[in-house]
């Protein structure tokens, strides 16, 4: 498997799998009820505060992937080494985070809460509901993706873009699409969000595991 291959079939795993964490866009729809918003309002909202949160994430990801390029160009040990521990290392961190949360006393409450606790305060004006909406997910960047641009950072800015475009196109889109899907299902999935979000925790970690893995071994 090529480097290219894998970084962009990583980026979408891990990008694809975070959209699909229930506190990045049930507390949208929860929100958009709330405030008697449509469902086209809803959704561009949703774009809205996608973007913000994936601009976070692309800021810390370039650093880091400029930081992996002059690694590998000065010392040539970011993709046969250090990028494939940084990886490994935190996986095992989302990996751990399910077993903490079973024994912690927060274990019910979903990721982004300072999201979450907007839903029913429905006397905000639409605008001042979007800003602080983009403003909790911005300052909530996807670190797990942020690392994986150390292992792209070697391959330039090609390796930087594609990550970038890859995951703001999925994890925007993703958002959209499924606040589109779930518009009128919110209460079914109510009950499930510790669950899936643990879930989710889980399965990024897998995921980051197996590239360190993979990377690690890209040249055998």
């Amino acid at each position: 498997m090529s480097a290219s291959l894998q970084i962009l079939l990583g980026t979408l795993a891990l990008s694809l799998i975070h959209a699909l964490i229930p506190s990045h866009w049930l507390p949208l729809v929860t929100v958009g009820k709330a405030e008697g918003w449509s469902r086209p309002e809803t959704l561009w909202i949703t774009a809205v505060t996608g973007l913000a949160h994936t601009a976070s994430t692309l800021l810390i990801g370039v650093v880091v992937g400029l930081l992996g390029y002059q690694l590998d160009y000065n010392y040539e040990l970011v993709t046969p080494l250090v990028a494939p521990i940084v990886l490994i290392g935190l996986g095992l961190v989302y990996l751990s985070h399910p077993l903490r949360q079973r024994f912690s006393s927060e274990s019910a409450q979903p990721d982004h809460a300072p999201v979450a606790a907007i839903a029913g305060n429905s006397d905000r004006s639409k605008w001042a509901v979007v800003v602080t909406l983009a403003t909790a997910m911005f300052f909530s960047p996807f670190i797990g993706i942020g690392a994986f641009y150390l292992s792209a950072g070697a391959l330039g800015w090609f390796g930087i873009a594609l990550v970038s475009g890859v995951y703001l196109l999925v994890t925007v889109l993703g958002m959209v699409l499924i606040v589109n899907w779930s518009w009128h299902r919110a209460e079914q999935f109510s009950a499930a969000i510790p669950t899936w979000n643990l879930s989710g925790h889980a399965l990024t970690g897998a995921v980051l595991v197996i590239l360190g893995f993979v990377t690690l071994f890209i040249d055998i």
